[in-house]
């Protein structure tokens, strides 16, 4: 379905994925959408990424990789963005999939809408995607407002890169900020910003994949300690042109500050107190929020235990609730 004619970009940051990168290259070599430019950004991996990444380019004209020095999944995209002529931008995380029908899907919502981002439900799995089958997934369309609403207190939809499509007009100057964690959450709330209308459907397109060694899942860094501007940023900024979303924009930074904390082990207490003076500002803010999700309510009442208390009970809570994911 191309009448349109309109070229998509898909941008692919590669490091150090060989045994999955064969499974994401092929969901989007198989998109029902077929006018794309695929761009592979083999960030320096020490494996075998970059050949595989020059195989498929061998068998497929629109492909394109690029081999560059190890900068980071930020500069990765930043490198991809700099070089895509798509009207339309998306991102496949390298260990990720996508539905056959993600491009296609995202693309006539944009056009039914006059939306400058289409956003869809993002599906969660380890070892193969089990996609659900919608008959009528519900679709519909939202302002900045409400869209940083849904995604501050991480409803149906987050500030993740993927899972969306986006105007390429819409990104302007903005990049990904370099060596930091969770760079989505200083980088996607500019791009709803600069946009008109999003429009979102339920149906789950994106498949995301949990494993070990991926990059917010593994031991800590020293940047997980920018997590504290990263939260700040976005909170000024959304409370700044939506003062009313601040119990709201309390929530995310909550939430951001609480993940980094967790990953602290007691010997790393240097760190560990920082973030948790970041997480006792925004504390009081979520306890008496009835929005805020059920889990972050929980988190900011055990809080009040004290910082090693909290650690204990809540990261108890959580594998429990894991195992029974």
């Amino acid at each position: 379905m191309d009448d349109r004619g309109e070229l998509v970009s898909v941008i692919v940051p590669v490091y150090k994925v060989e045994e999955y990168l064969r499974e994401c290259i092929d969901s989007i070599i198989g998109q029902t959408y077929k006018n794309l430019e695929i761009i592979l950004v083999d960030d320096g991996s020490p494996d075998k990424c970059g050949e595989i990444c020059e195989e498929y380019a061998r068998n497929d004209r629109r492909i394109t990789v690029y081999h560059k020095e190890n900068g980071g999944l930020s500069d990765a995209r930043n490198y991809g963005i700099a070089r895509a002529h798509g009207e339309y931008l998306t991102f496949v995380d390298s260990d990720d999939v996508i539905k056959a029908n993600f491009v296609e899907e995202t693309l006539r919502l944009i056009h039914k809408y006059d939306a400058d981002i289409a956003m869809t439900g993002t599906h969660i799995f380890r070892d193969s995607p089990n996609w659900s089958k919608y008959s009528e997934a519900k679709d519909y369309c939202l302002s900045p407002h409400d869209t940083l609403r849904e995604a501050l207190y991480q409803r149906k939809f987050d500030h993740g890169a993927w899972a969306k499509l986006y105007r390429h007009e819409t990104w302007g100057n903005t990049e990904y900020p370099k060596g930091f964690y969770y760079e989505d959450a200083v980088t996607t709330y500019k791009i709803i910003f600069n946009s008109r209308r999003i429009a979102l459907t339920e149906e789950e397109s994106y498949g995301y994949r949990t494993r070990q060694g991926s990059i917010v899942k593994s031991t800590v860094a020293p940047q997980m300690l920018n997590v504290i501007p990263t939260s700040n940023e976005y909170y000024n900024a959304v409370v700044e042109k939506f003062p009313d979303l601040k119990a709201a924009a309390s929530s995310r930074a909550f939430s951001l500050n609480r993940s980094v904390y967790l990953n602290f082990p007691f010997s790393r207490r240097k760190e560990r107190m920082l973030v948790w003076a970041e997480m006792k500002k925004y504390r009081r803010a979520i306890i008496f929020d009835p929005q805020a999700r059920k889990q972050e309510r929980i988190a900011a009442l055990l809080s009040y235990l004290g910082a090693d208390l909290f650690h204990i009970l809540f990261s108890w809570l959580y594998r429990k609730q894991q195992m029974r994911a």
